[in-house]
């Protein structure tokens, strides 16, 4: 089953930058839970700093796939060629 998804729209860069926030704070806390019990010492969790970082991390990666899709996008209205998978019946 296939979801139309447009990437067009805004709510799909809002819904990818906020999927790519929250996957990106749960791999930074678990990786300091980790260094924290490998150091073997009082490590205070500081959510505002790994909220702070995630966000940097989710914007740059947005930033990048947006702006390679427009520039895709871009060259495919300008050369429109038939991009279909199954070249067997080409002419």
């Amino acid at each position: 089953m296939k979801i139309a998804v447009s990437r067009s729209s805004w709510r799909f860069w809002a819904l990818y930058l906020l999927l790519h926030f929250c996957f990106l704070m749960m791999v930074l806390f678990i990786f300091r839970q980790l260094w924290a019990k490998i150091v073997s010492r009082a490590y205070v969790l500081d959510f505002a700093e790994m909220a702070f970082e995630s966000g940097c991390y989710a914007i740059l990666i947005t930033l990048v796939k947006f702006i390679s899709y427009r520039i895709g996008k871009r060259r495919y209205e300008k050369n429109p060629v038939d991009r279909r998978k199954n070249n067997l019946f080409r002419e």
